[in-house]
């Protein structure tokens, strides 16, 4: 029992680790080819056209 909540803990923080790395390539990195807009806001702008 002990050792599937060590690996149950292990797998809710690479869940996190992905989940946070999502978030920086989908909102907080700038891509230059963007116009240095971020991810998110190249979205908005090409939505809202």
């Amino acid at each position: 029992m002990r050792r599937n909540k060590q690996q149950g803990g292990e797998k809710g923080i690479r869940q996190k680790t992905i989940r946070e790395l999502i978030d920086y390539f989908n909102r907080k990195r700038a891509y230059a080819s963007k116009n240095g807009l971020t991810a998110e806001q190249f979205r908005n702008q090409a939505v809202s056209c």
